[in-house]
């Protein structure tokens, strides 16, 4: 199940116009300086491309290393503040989810042509 040209570029076009909305969307509902982007908003968009790239078996294993990055991130957070508290997890949690989605998805192009149907 290779992913044409056609549907990359549809896809491209999708995330420029999805940006373009939560662009307008953070100018008018004032969010404070600090918030550019929704990450868990484009880290579930991203994961919904992977699955329509991939199909819905092979994004299990990239799902499956995403909770082992969590929980290490958890460990990670435990062990620099002896504490765990999610007001401090939930932003880097969902950032770092959205790189990792990023990444899957620029991947799910390039691997989706070799791997077998299923």
């Amino acid at each position: 199940m290779a992913v044409s040209i056609r549907v990359i570029i549809l896809e491209i076009i999708l995330l420029i116009f999805i940006w373009f909305v939560e662009h307008l969307f953070l100018r008018i509902f004032h969010f404070n300086k600090k918030v550019k982007h929704l990450w868990w908003g484009w880290t579930i968009i991203l994961w919904i491309l992977i699955i329509v790239n991939l199909g819905y078996y092979w994004p299990a294993y990239p799902i499956a290393l995403w909770m082992i990055l969590a929980l290490i991130l958890i460990a990670l957070q435990i062990a620099h503040n002896h504490e765990f508290l999610y007001r401090r997890y939930w932003p880097v949690f969902w950032r770092y989810s959205a790189y990792y989605a990023l990444i899957i998805y620029i991947g799910s192009f390039i691997i989706s042509r070799w791997l077998p149907l299923v």
